[in-house]
């Protein structure tokens, strides 16, 4: 709701003062540079202090962040509140996997995330309902005011309510990654390097990127999308742009839930139908098609802007273990917002240049069948279970160490 209140009031900001398309993203890719830039060491921090310290700070920077926006009139002023909201958000998803993964079982780890990442299609369609409502009613400012006062009770609740692991509320933490644990604490590497040198993580990144420069490019000109190409107002843009969100509060937790049950912790397949499907609904709406058609292909978008998200954001933890998932995700995370940098004022400069968005969506399908194609060289072998030596996913390089697993024991021969 403090992220994506941004988008559908472009049209707004830009009216009151007068800015091109291109620097209307421009200001979007200023929230990114600072979001790429504090992921990592946000990651090391809720790994190092745990997630709830981190959460409540990123949140109170956040806020922070849109207020200076929301009392803005020049450029720097935006671009300064952007940077700052920016530098709180990125201390937010990493430690909030963490805080997921912390909670749940391994064998159920695809589900938990599923119905945790409802949060974003959640926000995101609540978000730009909110906004687009009280920009067209209120002005454009009041659409960081109000949120940002939500933010404020909503951090209060969370810093009351909730706890780094189950043993602080009495409860037995889980010893299903003892094993991946145990490679962690004897690696003579920093945390870092264990988590840079993996070479399984480099190609989630990657494909990560891919999803996420489709994903938020949509998140963030949809609503314009919809006010301009079929002479929408403001307000009804925001209303059909959050309602084709919506299918994936569904399908997020169905996405986690069969790649834990039906396909033994494998995220690979469903990622790569997902992007499949994300890149032809792209390709389609590039064709101009009428409202009624291009509501339907909105919503199944809004439904594969979700899916991979799910599965990817398992990774971390699937590779690492609870202890490095922060970090892990951290790392990912700055390949996400540095894709965020480069969509919203490359979206806006297409729409510029060829004033039409269907440019825009076909380059949308670009991106998203090239996620679909570096898919295919994820190495998954041995993901769904606490790894033994012998597989070659494993994060330590020492030899000579065998794992003997069942239910009651788990014995280490050096």
């Amino acid at each position: 709701m403090n992220r994506f209140n941004y988008s559908p009031v472009i049209p707004l900001l830009r009216a009151d003062l007068g800015i091109s398309n291109a620097r209307a993203g421009g200001l979007m890719a200023f929230f990114f540079v600072s979001y790429a830039v504090f992921q990592l060491p946000a990651g090391y921090l809720g790994d190092r202090f745990g997630p709830r310290k981190v959460l409540t700070i990123g949140a109170l920077i956040s806020i922070i962040g849109n207020i200076i926006f929301s009392q803005g009139s020049s450029f720097v002023v935006l671009s300064i509140g952007q940077l700052v909201n920016g530098m709180g958000q990125a201390m937010g998803w990493n430690s909030a996997i963490k805080l997921v993964v912390s909670w749940f079982p391994r064998s159920r780890r695809g589900t938990a995330i599923g119905l945790f990442i409802t949060c974003v299609t959640a926000g995101s369609s609540v978000g730009i309902r909110l906004s687009g409502f009280l920009g067209d009613h209120l002005g454009w400012r009041s659409s960081f005011i109000i949120p940002s006062m939500i933010m404020a009770i909503i951090a209060l609740v969370f810093w009351i309510l909730v706890r780094d692991h189950p043993h602080e509320r009495g409860l037995p933490d889980f010893q299903d990654e003892v094993f991946l644990e145990q490679q962690i604490d004897n690696d003579p590497r920093s945390r870092i390097a264990v988590v840079l040198t993996n070479r399984t993580l480099w190609v989630v990144a990657l494909v990560y990127f891919c999803f996420v420069y489709v994903q938020f490019g949509c998140l963030v000109w949809i609503p314009s999308f919809l006010k301009e190409a079929y002479t929408m107002s403001v307000d009804r843009a925001s209303t059909i742009s959050s309602l084709v969100l919506l299918p994936g509060v569904f399908a997020a937790p169905l996405a986690g839930f069969l790649s834990d049950r039906y396909f033994g912790g494998k995220r690979k397949p469903l990622i790569l139908f997902g992007m499949a499907v994300l890149s032809g609904s792209s390709f389609f709406l590039s064709f101009g098609v009428n409202i009624v058609l291009a509501t339907f292909l909105l919503a199944v978008v809004g439904l594969m802007i979700l899916i991979p998200d799910v599965l990817l954001a398992a990774y971390p933890s699937d590779i690492f273990s609870r202890k490095l998932s922060a970090t892990a995700m951290g790392f990912l995370a700055t390949f996400t917002s540095v894709a965020g940098i480069i969509t919203t004022p490359v979206s806006g400069k297409i729409v510029d240049l060829f004033h039409s968005y269907g440019a825009l969506f076909f380059s949308f399908g670009v991106m998203a069948l090239m996620g679909a194609v570096l898919t295919l060289f994820i190495n998954e072998k041995g993901f769904g279970k606490d790894q033994g030596p012998e597989d070659p996913a494993l994060i330590s390089p020492h030899r000579g160490i065998s794992a003997k697993v069942n239910k009651k024991t788990l014995t280490i021969h050096n």
